[in-house]
Order: structure tokens, then sequence, then C-alpha cells
């Protein structure tokens, strides 16, 4: 596809990316971002910056002109929309404040669906592209990443039925599902997590104390030691935006897209291989093993596999 695409959270990381990956591809940008410096440096690589806050609704719902008068006077509708803007954020369930996770979820899962809403005549105008940068822990998760995997499991419902709702309008959803990425999340919520991490009650104070630890004393990954969750590799912020692009350009995009190592996927693979055993196991289905793999066989055939 051709024509402009609006990123948010464009100012760094994987935004950033995605922006200088789109530009490189000729093709023309509506960058979102909050801070002065990183509009300056979106302006500087040639796109149309957008002071942008998907927690602020009259920022939200002014995007909507800006995108529409360019539409007027160029004849190019909005071809994409990429929701990169995400926090993240750790510690025990029994130390996060309401506030935190109802600030934590503004930005996750209410940002993207407010500024889809506002910009959703533009989409189906264009036939446009919608893609979600979701999370591997939209599909896992483990302790005191409950918070911010809960959010991520609440994007990939948001772009499932988003997906399946805007299909018969001409209009694809994907959704990216990074493992971890060299980016800025963790120092940007540092001194949430630190105080988060202060504040737990016992007995989680123990887990929250070694994870402080961690934070203040950060330990570099061996890269000549096998990948484990404590010596984890993480990707470049270009790799997430090169599968962006296949998201936003494939004739037929998939509704889900993996980027990390093996090790990472498969933690994916084997989480979502023992809910299905979970399920055929249930009383309502009683599937044995042949009658799984048969039909899980079936399945893969009816994909093209």
């Amino acid at each position: 596809m051709t024509g402009p695409v609006l990123v948010t959270g464009a100012g760094s990381g994987i935004g950033l990316a995605i922006v200088q990956a789109l530009r490189a591809a000729g093709r023309p940008v509506w960058a979102g971002a909050r801070r002065d410096v990183h509009l300056q440096q979106l302006a500087g690589l040639g796109a149309w910056p957008l002071r942008l806050d998907v927690r602020e609704p009259a920022q939200v719902q002014a995007a909507a002109p800006a995108v529409q008068a360019h539409r007027q006077a160029t004849g190019q509708g909005l071809a994409g929309l990429v929701h990169n803007a995400g926090v993240g954020g750790i510690a025990p369930l029994a130390g996060w404040p309401d506030d935190d996770l109802l600030a934590l979820f503004d930005t996750n899962v209410f940002g993207p669906h407010r500024l889809t809403n506002a910009l959703l005549p533009a989409l189906q105008a264009a036939q446009g592209r919608i893609v979600c940068i979701g999370s591997m822990g939209g599909s896992i998760t483990s302790p005191t990443m409950g918070p911010y995997t809960m959010s991520k499991h609440a994007l990939e419902a948001y772009a499932e039925c988003l997906r399946q709702e805007l299909a018969p309008h001409g209009v694809a959803v994907s959704i990216v599902q990074p493992g971890a990425v060299a980016t800025d999340i963790g120092d940007n919520g540092r001194a949430g997590n630190l105080a988060r991490l202060a504040a737990t009650p016992a007995p989680f104070d123990t887990l929250a104390a070694a994870v402080a630890a961690s934070i203040r004393a950060p330990q570099p990954a061996d890269p000549a030691a096998p990948e484990s969750a404590t010596n984890r590799r993480h990707a470049a912020p270009a790799a997430v935006a090169e599968v962006v692009l296949q998201a936003l350009n494939a004739a037929q995009p998939q509704a889900r897209y993996l980027v990390g190592t093996r090790w990472e996927s498969d933690r994916v693979v084997d989480a979502l291989m023992a809910r299905l055993i979970d399920a055929a196991q249930s009383p309502s289905q009683a599937l044995n093993i042949d009658e799984l793999v048969a039909r899980l066989r079936q399945a893969w055939l009816r994909r093209g596999g």
C-alpha cells in the first residue's frame, strides 16, 4: 500500500524505528509524540510531527481534522495507523495501587481504542491498515509482570475483535508481538517501579526486594550463555519496524506476528499449547491426543501450512 501512516509513541524506541523505516520506504508519516525535542527530531526526519498523547481526548480528537485537511489538500487518505504508544511497569500484584493500574491501561488499551474511533472514518475511506504493537506478554505472564501483561492480553482481544468488525469494511488489523526489545521503556518507568516494589507488602516483599536489586544493579546479558529468563537477548527496534512494514504492505496480512528470539517465541508456543490441551481435556471436549492432533492438522492445512 501507499499513502500516509500515523504512528503513535514515535519519539523513541520502536516508534522512532517505525517512522525511520517508513520514511526510508518513501511513505508519508504522521509521527505522534509528546515532547518538543522528539517532535523536532521527527520533523528532521521528514515526518509530519503531531503532538499526541493518547491519554488526552482533546489531542486525540485533534488528529482527525489534521488528517482530513491533508486528504482534502492532496487526495491522500490515511493508509495506516500504528498503535505503538505504550508504557510498562513491574511489581507483584499486591504492590499495584489502583491509580497506577488505571494509568497503565489508559495508555496501553484505552488509548488505541479512543484513537481508532477518532480516525475510523478516514481509515474506512482509504481502506487502510491498523497495526497494534502488542507483546509476547499478550499470551504469557510471569511474577511481577501481571498488570503489564494484563494490558497486553486486553490489547490482543481488542485487536482481534477490531479485525473481525472491520474486515467487512476493507480495513485489515494486525497485532505485532515483540519479546524483549532494546528501548527506554524500563528506564522511563524506573522511579515508578522502585516505588511500587518498595511499597509491596509481605509476604511478597522478598520477591519485590530481589527485583528492585536487579533494577539498581542490572546484569548485562552473557552472549556465550544460553538464553533464559535471567539472560535475555534484546532485539533491535528495527527488527520490529520491519515486521510492522510487512503488516502494512502485505496483500493479506497475518492477524499476529511474533518478533523475537526462538527462546522467547518457544515460551509463547508452549503456553498456547498448554491452553489448547486444557481446552481439549475439558468435560465439554474430552479429546484424546489422536483426536487433538487430527484437528490441529486440519486447521494447519486450512491455513495452507
